[in-house]
């Protein structure tokens, strides 16, 4: 093919829009050769047909198929681009960041629902009650308070526990009292995520499903106090679990979280 019927590498990046440099990295993995390459120059020309091909590798890059597949979708030299193929892969991607766009819109409702909650409790500061979700805990014996040196260290531990078992760490911790063998008992405790469609049972792991609460903001942290504020409310013998942990107010402060103490429900 003769070089004046070609566009060099200049006005064909004008009119595909991609860069010099990308056409040349194009070239050196070989998805992209040039219609023509000048053996006294080592300048490259392309021919207009070879738009199809840019635009089918600008939507593997948009789509984040990876470059080094694209081969799988055409042949070598490159005259031909199965784009029936190309397209159902997209189709694939698309819907699965659909999907993941939903599980992220979904996961920002419940958080911006829990900040309003968190906000109510936090400026009433009266007990009040409230449904609160599911949540799986990670939990260890404890007996003392969140704010010292042997809490944090332990909670450190919890979480390089989590870890090395596999799973996904949670974003919140705190005390849990719960009652065993007619006793209450005392453990520190960190969330954890267990992984979807695999079974995952430990003696470590308590499980807490939704329910309703009694939920009041306290000074400072002795979940022992619980039994002060709720007397009025509730029955001990109606509180299945008390959970002392932070409050997910719109301006948090890691230094200085605002904590809240919660009473489980016997429905």
């Amino acid at each position: 093919m003769e070089k004046k019927a070609l566009l060099s590498i200049g006005d064909f990046s004008k009119v595909t829009g991609v860069g010099i440099k990308a056409l040349r990295y194009y070239d050196e993995v070989g998805i992209l050769p040039p219609a023509y390459l000048d053996p006294a120059s080592g300048y490259r020309y392309y021919s207009f047909q070879q738009k199809a091909v840019v635009d089918a590798i600008q939507f593997c890059v948009e789509l984040g198929i990876p470059l080094k597949q694209f081969p799988e979708y055409t042949n070598e030299p490159v005259s031909w681009i199965r784009y029936a193929d190309l397209v159902e892969r997209g189709e694939e991607i698309v819907s699965g960041k659909i999907k993941a766009l939903q599980e992220h819109l979904a996961l920002l409702k419940q958080m911006r629902k829990e900040i309003q909650r968190a906000e109510n409790s936090y400026k009433n500061n009266q007990p009040a009650q409230y449904c609160l979700p599911a949540r799986d805990c990670w939990i260890v014996p404890y007996e003392g308070t969140q704010s010292c040196e042997a809490s944090r260290q332990l909670t450190n531990k919890i979480i390089l526990d989590i870890h090395e078992n596999g799973l996904r760490l949670g974003n919140t911790g705190g005390l849990v009292l719960l009652r065993r063998h007619e006793k209450w008992q005392q453990f520190l405790f960190v969330d954890v995520q267990k992984p979807i469609g695999r079974t995952y049972r430990s003696s470590q792991i308590i499980h807490i499903p939704q329910g309703m609460y009694f939920c009041k903001k306290v000074e400072h942290s002795d979940i022992q106090q619980v039994w002060e504020w709720s007397k009025p409310l509730v029955p001990e013998d109606k509180i299945k679990l008390v959970i002392e942990t932070e409050l997910f107010v719109g301006n948090y402060s890691f230094s200085a979280p605002v904590l809240e103490q919660r009473c489980f429900l016997i429905p």
